[in-house]
């Protein structure tokens, strides 16, 4: 699968108009979403899992297909939980021509936005809870962008592999990664048309809070398990700026005319936010996932 990226920087005294600029584009209310993601390094060249060798609750054939994307390269791997009490729901679509097909309750019928559009304010609630079992988790890769120039667009493959059971943790381990670090995102998302639109922003853990392995995870540092309330962790970026991601997800990559279409919707969504945000291709580097 291939997802295709614009970026944008939004200023902390401009998130609350760009919310609500954002919902009548969209013509749905925002929808409050707190990720946890946990960064894994491979211990060593990682070989392809069989069934013998991956915890349950990791389908083998997807990881299977997920270590095939990376072509025998090393890769940090992403353990991404949705920490949101109100999880929004997105389908990929049956067939491999569909650009992406996405279902989001709305309020009302026709589209329109009902009730007030969520503020800053709104990111420190739900709080997020540090049962590893609770949440969904996903095993996120992506890979290194494409060179830039090919498309307007930052263009990269990607792969999500839902962990169906147990601790996602145990699981990271039967597969030969070691937990490295983490970080919390908060913000809103918005669907228009076929782009997912994230209004976002990333806050670190404190590293005080840090442990070491127990409960026969390998030795070495593990994810915290006594987060602090999300109104107590500090932005990544201390003036508090977020970032406006639109992304669209293409099913079959390899199909001309479907990267055709989402990097037309991208594209027109750019144009249609000029004079509010520069929506922009992102920095080839700063999106590197290899292990070095």
């Amino acid at each position: 699968m291939h997802e295709l990226l614009l970026y944008g920087q939004v200023s902390l005294p401009q998130h609350d108009r760009m919310l609500k600029i954002l919902a009548g584009i969209a013509a749905m209310q925002p929808r409050v979403l707190i990720e946890r993601h946990l960064v894994y390094k491979p211990r060593n060249r990682v070989t392809i899992a069989d069934k013998t060798n991956v915890k349950p609750g990791a389908p083998a054939s997807q990881i299977q297909a997920l270590q095939a994307q990376m072509r025998g390269d090393v890769f940090y791997l992403q353990l991404v939980g949705n920490m949101s009490s109100e999880s929004p729901t997105i389908s990929m679509g049956q067939g491999e021509d569909k650009v992406m097909a996405v279902a989001l309750p709305q309020n009302g019928s026709d589209g329109a936005v009902k009730e007030a559009v969520p503020t800053t304010e709104s990111l420190v609630s739900p709080e997020p809870t540090t049962d590893f079992i609770k949440h969904q988790w996903s095993i996120e890769f992506r890979d290194l962008p494409d060179v830039p120039g090919r498309r307007p667009v930052t263009s990269r493959l990607m792969a999500s592999v839902p962990v169906a059971g147990g601790d996602p943790r145990h699981v990271m381990d039967s597969l030969g990664y070691n937990y490295v670090s983490e970080y919390l995102i908060h913000g809103h998302q918005l669907i228009y048309n076929n782009i997912i639109l994230f209004l976002q922003r990333p806050f670190t853990v404190p590293p005080e809070l840090k442990t070491e392995s127990s409960n026969g995870l390998p030795p070495g540092p593990v994810p915290v398990t006594n987060l602090p309330s999300s109104g107590k962790l500090k932005p990544l970026d201390p003036s508090g700026t977020f970032v406006l991601q639109a992304s669209v997800r293409v099913q079959d990559g390899t199909k001309p005319e479907s990267m055709a279409i989402a990097i037309s919707e991208l594209t027109s969504f750019r144009d249609l936010m000029k004079g509010i945000v520069d929506m922009e291709v992102g920095d080839r580097l700063a999106l590197d996932t290899r292990s070095r």
